[in-house]
């Protein structure tokens, strides 16, 4: 897939150079025990060292690989402890592990933490919630974003995980709430990612600044709006598939700005996945992030 006029906008409203050149400057990694009750998943940790920082990293390795590879990337939730452990299985809400259940369906799976999460906590002072403001804001005042380097980070996992299972595996990347936002961006931003679930993690921000709803300070990329909000994001995605999960009772993102998203996607782009339920990731909502991105390759 090559890079379309749309998707070079999506760069210079993030102030990054094409998503193939962000590739980790030197890796470190070793083998790891594998989570309670996954004995058929090999773990390493794994740090992708960019001139930016360290990315800590989770790979998962099932017995037999499927030939899918994903970028799992995790919640926020207020849970600056917990980033890249929670989606693979290691610690935190079972639910929430997505990334295990599709290593054990037969995908390759990297998590990264993202910044200010579990490893990468900044511990600037006692307050979490402040240092991510300070942060995005000092990168505002730079010409830059919170969500870029968030979108930077995903480029280099998706870089290594590429070099990892070769050139002919297809890659994709979920996420939940924060991680859902990312990865929507990252889609967005990355043609080699060719597939992507995004659960409750998309809606416009006119919406979420309509309704006063408090939201991570990385949604707020200066410049978004005029460029046509999160509808301009998902109408880059030109052969690229995405499940795009909303609960009918989530209530950070309004019902309105989750259709005006759905609605941008080129024909046959969006799979939207409705659920009764709040801000969550369901039983059936992993089944079918499971089906979507490994389907009829489980082993």
């Amino acid at each position: 897939m090559v890079d379309t006029p749309d998707r070079a906008m999506v760069q210079r409203l993030l102030g990054l150079a094409p998503a193939p050149t962000h590739t980790p400057l030197d890796v470190r990694r070793r083998p790891a025990p594998a989570p309670p009750g996954a004995d058929d998943v090999a773990v390493e940790h794994v740090v992708l060292v960019t001139a930016d920082g360290e990315v800590p990293c989770w790979l998962l390795t099932p017995q037999r690989p499927c030939g899918v590879a994903v970028v799992a990337v995790h919640q926020h939730g207020g849970e600056f402890d917990r980033g890249k452990s929670e989606v693979a299985g290691i610690a935190g809400a079972p639910h929430l592990a997505y990334g295990l259940r599709l290593a054990q369906a037969g995908a390759v799976v990297l998590a990264p933490d993202l910044a200010g999460f579990e490893e990468r906590h900044r511990g600037w002072t006692a307050d979490p919630v402040a240092d991510e403001r300070l942060d995005a804001f000092h990168r505002v005042a730079q010409g830059s974003c919170l969500q870029a380097q968030h979108t930077r980070d995903v480029a280099v996992a998706t870089s290594f995980l590429e070099q990892e299972v070769g050139p002919d595996v297809p890659l994709g990347i979920i996420g939940h709430s924060l991680g859902g936002q990312v990865a929507l961006f990252s889609l967005a931003f990355d043609p080699r990612l060719t597939a992507g679930v995004v659960s409750c993690g998309a809606a416009t921000v006119a919406s979420l600044v309509r309704d006063r709803i408090p939201h991570n300070p990385a949604w707020f990329v200066p410049g978004l709006l005029p460029a046509g909000d999160l509808p301009a994001l998902a109408a880059t995605l030109t052969g690229q598939r995405v499940l795009l999960t909303a609960g009918s009772g989530d209530p950070l993102f309004p019902a309105d700005g989750v259709d005006e998203v759905v609605a941008a996607f080129a024909p046959g782009v969006c799979t939207p996945f409705p659920f009764d339920g709040g801000h969550e990731v369901t039983a059936e909502v992993t089944a079918a992030a499971v089906e979507f991105l490994v389907g009829s390759r489980r082993p």
